[in-house]
């Protein structure tokens, strides 16, 4: 079990060397928190939060651009945070048995990428790259528990978004192999 957590702490890539790694620029906090509130609201009836919400919200995450073409989670590695997509393309890509990436799908604006890592620090389970230049907010660990201790009814419904998202992901699956 201990040679195991070491193991994962190896592959452990946080947000800081990934943002490094990927050219990430930074956008001011008015431009991040204009782009989040678009973004989830062309989901319709479907937004998790108000305006309010995520200006309320907006503090705890970091909002940059990544360039196309760029691997923002590889499948595998450990992470210890989530991304939520502002603008731009993003495919979701696993490795066949022979090695070679196979497109699973792409990314919509609004949609919210490698929330299972964020809450459990556990295996990427795909790759996603930036097929356009991509604005993404940013969501770490860190960032997870400060919004915790400051705004705790927003932290409960960002968990409970990210619960009903993966309980929709795993249903899908779950049919898909009957």
């Amino acid at each position: 079990m201990m040679h195991s957590r070491m193991h994962a702490q190896d592959l452990m890539v946080p947000w800081t060397i990934r943002s490094n790694e990927l050219g990430a620029r930074p956008l001011s906090l008015d431009r991040g928190l204009v782009l989040f509130q678009a973004a989830w609201s062309s989901q319709g009836a479907l937004q998790p939060f108000s305006r309010g919400d995520i200006l309320a919200m907006g503090p705890f995450f970091e909002y940059v651009l990544v360039g196309a073409d760029r691997e923002v989670v590889h499948q595998n590695e450990y992470g210890d945070f989530m991304l939520v997509q502002l603008t731009g393309v993003i495919a979701v890509e696993r490795a066949n048995a022979a090695g070679a990436p196979v497109r699973m799908a792409q990314t919509h604006i609004g949609d919210v990428i490698g929330e299972m890592s964020l809450m459990d620090q556990g295996e990427r389970f795909s790759t996603c790259v930036t097929l356009t230049p991509c604005d993404l907010a940013v969501l770490t660990y860190d960032g997870l528990e400060q919004l915790m201790r400051h705004q705790p009814h927003l932290a409960a419904r960002m968990l409970l978004v990210l619960a009903r998202k993966l309980s929709v992901r795993l249903r899908s699956i779950s049919a898909k192999m009957h």
